[in-house]
């Protein structure tokens, strides 16, 4: 545990309001979050590490009070979407390990599985009412395996575009656990870049850990907004059979001795478990991928010198020998097999062999705005199991090896590439998914190399009509219904994501006798490329597929070049993005839109380009031409 520094709650507010209107310069078009210090008072759990505890075991709360201020008439209570539980104080007690009052609670043994928020009241001077979301992850067993999406470096405001994507496909991917590795917002003192990071942050469905990056640090050794916002800078999570440490290498990029004693300690403590380390600067530098080392052999803990020699230890690392070389024995003799690391905006991966065994190490590019020309964004989804063993394929992205760059699991095309977009895993609900629609539909496209297993589906429809009289379309393999709060959801299992595919789901209780509206295409000629944009909306069972295609000098129809959707308007209305070659686009050339709807009804309109004026309706109407289920 390190502790924390004594900058001035009201100096860290004066900073936050001062540089606040600097942050919206960067991002003025989105629309932040509220902040809070959700970690001010309680430290653990918080939004940051949540508290993983078995249906039936014990909760553990800590609270930043003196020892001679005790919490008195203790209530918690547990809730999310589906369920509320409030939880029974089984003791409190000033630690003095920990410098807070820790208060155990009982998580009643029938609650539901699931990532919850917490409600703790209190009165101490005052009466207290503290929420916490998503801080408490309730589990029926510990998991026999992880899947876990590991990413990085987003440095909101700039970064925001690539993490709300990363946020939203992870939501679809159904990992086990997410781990975010540093570097949340550009500088810790600019308001709006924490309110852009915690707005996607605390929409993530999975259970989520955040580390500490350079860039949380108002200068060396002080980072009192992190811990008043999100919590410790060192911590561990402790999930049955495995142990991650999330390890902290500060603003400058190394950990003293004190902290990798603390490590050793947690390690030798835990020889049993499955131990991965997580730390922001990694240890490997840029040299390893510039010569194409995948794999390197140590006969000796000793032969670190050799690496830090040959160049191959980071930059930030190799200035510190003693505690560098201490970190890699301790990996080693302990027998860290994945050591997780980010901060180089650029994917690092490599192996060590040392007595018979293999120790990973993957830094990967993540989601910043400042990536190298040509590199994609990217993270990764890593398959983990309680007997120590790694999916190897699971490290890297689909047929890429240790040194072929860039190698994690792509989200955007690649700095600086044309045509470009953000998001290869696309999916959304039309109309809506909020439970005021008898008809939601699900539509995923996976455009990668790469497949994904159990994708989560989620229908939430009103319990107004009988539960029977709703239609699943296809049939999926199983799902699982739950009603509560006037809503049917319904989960659908056994839903797989191959790669280069698309699935597609349906329920509904009533038809749909209209085809959807194309509201409009704009289109603007930059840099060699026609990029347009369309929209269509459907309120029925919801928009299912939109084409677009112009007419060549030949008169051949064709597609274009990319095709991207962006985003649901949450009414029913979904935004898509075309690009195609400027070349071929002459005063007059003919654009059709043609969109369809999940029930089969199918609308077009024709449009014509005209320069200096773009994409214009051409004369002839909206027009039905086709009609789907009677």
């Amino acid at each position: 545990m390190v502790t924390r520094t004594n900058l001035n709650k009201v100096k860290v507010l004066s900073y936050l309001v001062s540089l606040s209107l600097l942050a919206m310069l960067y991002a003025p078009s989105i629309v932040p979050a509220e902040l809070k210090f959700y970690a001010e008072l309680v430290k653990y759990p918080t939004i940051a590490y949540p508290e993983p505890v078995l249906a039936g075991g014990t909760l553990e709360v800590r609270i930043a009070l003196s020892p001679k201020v005790e919490p008195k008439a203790l209530s918690l209570t547990i809730y999310n979407e589906l369920a509320r539980y409030r939880l029974r104080l089984i003791r409190s007690f000033f630690s003095p390990r920990w410098k807070c009052w820790l208060a155990l609670f009982r998580v009643p043994s029938d609650c539901i599985q699931g990532l919850y928020s917490m409600r703790l009241s209190f009165n101490a001077t005052r009466a207290y009412s503290v929420d916490m979301p998503n801080s408490v992850w309730v589990l029926n067993r510990w998991p026999h395996f992880i899947k876990l999406l590991y990413v990085g470096d987003t440095k909101t405001p700039m970064g925001e575009p690539y993490w709300r994507e990363l946020v939203r496909e992870a939501n679809l991917l159904n990992a086990t656990m997410l781990i975010f590795n540093g570097d949340e917002v550009e500088r810790p003192f600019m308001r709006s870049a924490w309110e852009l990071f915690l707005k996607h942050w605390l929409r993530l469905r999975v259970p989520s850990y955040a580390g500490i990056g350079n860039h949380e640090y108002e200068e060396p050794n002080v980072a009192e907004i992190w811990e008043s916002i999100m919590g410790y800078r060192n911590y561990t999570i402790s999930l049955g059979k495995f142990l991650f440490i999330m390890m902290d290498t500060g603003m400058e990029g190394w950990a003293p001795l004190n902290e990798i004693k603390w490590m050793e300690r947690v390690l030798r403590g835990n020889p049993d478990k499955v131990k991965i380390l997580v730390m922001h600067h990694p240890l490997f530098g840029y040299k390893v991928k510039d010569e194409g080392i995948g794999v390197i052999r140590v006969n000796s803990t000793e032969d670190f010198d050799k690496l830090l020699e040959g160049g191959y230890i980071y930059s930030s690392w190799a200035e510190h020998k003693r505690e560098a070389k201490e970190l890699f024995k301790a990996i080693l003799e302990n027998d860290v097999r994945l050591v997780l690391a980010a901060h180089t905006h650029t994917d690092i991966t490599n192996v060590v062999e040392y007595r018979g065994k293999k120790y990973y190490f993957i830094t990967t590019t993540g989601v910043p705005y400042d990536v190298r020309e040509g590199d994609y964004r990217d993270f990764r989804l890593i398959t983990i199991y309680a007997n120590a063993t790694i999916d190897v394929s699971s490290l890297l992205y689909d047929g890429r090896g240790w040194t072929d760059y860039p190698n994690g699991i792509p989200l955007d095309t690649g700095e600086g590439m044309r045509p470009y977009k953000i998001g290869y895993i696309e999916y959304y609900y039309a109309p809506s998914n909020d439970g005021s629609r008898h008809a939601v539909s699900f539509k995923a496209r996976n455009e990668l190399d790469q497949g994904f297993r159990n994708v989560y589906v989620c229908f939430k429809v009103p319990d107004d009509v009988p539960f029977e009289r709703y239609r699943l379309i296809p049939k999926p393999k199983a799902y699982k219904l739950i009603h509560a709060g006037g809503y049917y959801y319904v989960t659908l299992y056994g839903v797989d994501l191959p790669a280069e595919s698309e699935v597609a789901f349906t329920i509904a209780s009533e038809g749909d006798a209209e085809p959807p509206t194309i509201n409009g295409v704009k289109a603007v000629i930059d840099g060699g490329w026609l990029i347009g944009e369309v929209r269509v909306t459907d309120l029925g069972w919801g928009v299912k597929d939109v084409k677009v295609m112009y007419a060549e000098s030949g008169g051949r129809w064709v597609e274009p070049r990319l095709y991207d959707f962006v985003e649901s308007m949450g009414n029913g209305t979904l935004v898509f993005k075309f690009w195609v070659t400027a070349a071929k686009v002459a005063n007059g050339t003919k654009f059709k839109v043609i969109a369809g709807d999940f029930y089969g009804n199918v609308a077009s309109k024709d449009y014509v380009y005209v320069e200096g004026r773009g994409l214009i309706l051409a004369s002839s109407p909206l027009t039905p031409i086709a009609r789907g289920r009677s």
